[in-house]
């Protein structure tokens, strides 16, 4: 466009030049020449408006000109405070907004599975990054902190009794009394002969050997057969007896300070333990090594477990309308909140942007962006100058 500029302002000073040396021959060339000098001001005119717009026309040190480059700095303010002042306004955000799902398009954008891999992808690159950039003690730091609080605020005994009240409840009292049967048989059966000795090592010297067989025979042979009845009886006496021995076992472990505080002393002795301390240790680098893995992996089950609730997050704002609604208010506030508070600094960005780029730079950066309608106004000079020469020029011969 520049040098379309330029040859038409080349072309209608050749007209001029041919006009004035045939002039004396031919009369009527007088339009002409009144054309070529009306358009041959108009584009020079133009020319040197557009140029001292960017750069100092032929090099010459002409006042106010070259001036996006020297005024680079005031232009980047000026603008920065019309961004201000004219977009970063509750009321041009607001209306914006009023007019913008933005819930319903980033759910309908999450759905898609394309998009959810590329999210899911994203994320799983910052966390590893960030693992990787950390040597994780940290991290390492606040779980065992946060595991040792959970420890802390639940004491072994209330946790046993928790697990008592389940077992007593409802249809498991039946089956632990019947594993409590089941043991005692197994232990009585593999404790026969440790018994029988310590029958005879008790019994006098004098009592005959068949006295203490026949008084282990009765003792194992009872209490084989209480077993047995206690077993095959759901109504037994004794099994509402050992369920009353286990709630009150149980309300002793959720109720009793001093056996809690014992509880928690073997507690915290159990952790501060090196070898549980190693152990913790070996399963944090295990977990820590898992973790990478499964990041970087796309078909690991994190990753496929992570974009598969991105999408149902996209597929929940894309269809629930009162989901959306609710995401578009809180949106709504969070950029009001932004804009009403952080307006002067966001809009410094601009002019602080601006200061920062070389002025030929920025100059050759805004002639590109709007040069080819700057270029126009010369065409337009030109034609319009060459028009205004000949309207004057036919005027004169009328009232000459």
């Amino acid at each position: 466009m520049r040098r379309l500029a330029t040859l038409l302002l080349v072309a209608v000073g050749v007209a001029l030049l041919v006009a004035n040396a045939l002039l004396q021959r031919w009369p009527w060339l007088g339009a002409v020449r009144a054309f070529g000098e009306a358009a041959l001001i108009g584009g020079l005119a133009d020319w040197f408006a557009v140029t001292a717009l960017f750069r100092r026309p032929l090099g010459l040190p002409i006042p106010h000109t070259a001036i996006v480059p020297t005024r680079k700095d005031d232009i980047g303010r000026a603008l920065a405070r019309f961004i201000r002042d004219n977009f970063l306004v509750r009321e041009a955000i607001e209306r914006r907004l009023d007019r913008t799902d933005l819930a319903a398009r980033l759910g309908t954008w999450l759905a898609k599975g394309e998009n959810a891999a590329r999210v899911t992808h994203d994320l799983g690159a910052v966390l590893d990054w960030l693992l990787r950039t950390s040597d994780g003690n940290e991290l390492r730091n606040a779980l065992g902190a946060s595991l040792r609080g959970a420890f802390d605020a639940v004491p072994v005994s209330a946790g046993l009794a928790a697990l008592l009240e389940v077992l007593l409840s409802g249809a498991h009292a039946q089956t632990l009394v019947d594993k409590l049967v089941a043991l005692a048989r197994a232990q009585l059966e593999s404790q026969r002969v440790l018994i029988r000795v310590r029958i005879h090592e008790r019994s006098p010297w004098w009592l005959p050997k068949f006295v203490d067989q026949q008084i282990f025979d009765e003792l194992i042979g009872g209490l084989e057969q209480i077993l047995e009845e206690i077993a095959k009886d759901p109504r037994h006496p004794a099994r509402a007896e050992i369920a009353a021995a286990l709630g009150s076992l149980r309300d002793t472990l959720a109720h009793d300070p001093a056996l809690a505080a014992r509880s928690r002393a073997l507690q915290t002795e159990v952790i501060d333990h090196p070898a549980v301390r190693a152990y913790a240790q070996d399963l944090w680098q295990q977990l820590d090594a898992d973790l990478h893995a499964a990041l970087a992996d796309p078909r690991s089950t994190l990753r496929l477990g992570v974009e598969r609730e991105i999408r149902g997050i996209g597929t929940a704002l894309a269809t629930d309308a009162a989901a959306a609604a609710r995401l578009n208010a809180w949106l709504e506030q969070v950029l009001l909140y932004l804009v009403e508070n952080y307006r002067d600094p966001l809009s410094e960005v601009v002019s602080e942007t601006i200061e920062q780029w070389d002025p030929a730079a920025t100059s050759r950066r805004i002639e590109l962006a709007i040069g080819t309608d700057l270029q126009y106004i010369r065409l337009n000079g030109t034609l319009v100058g060459g028009l205004v020469g000949l309207l004057l020029y036919f005027g004169s011969r009328v009232l000459g």
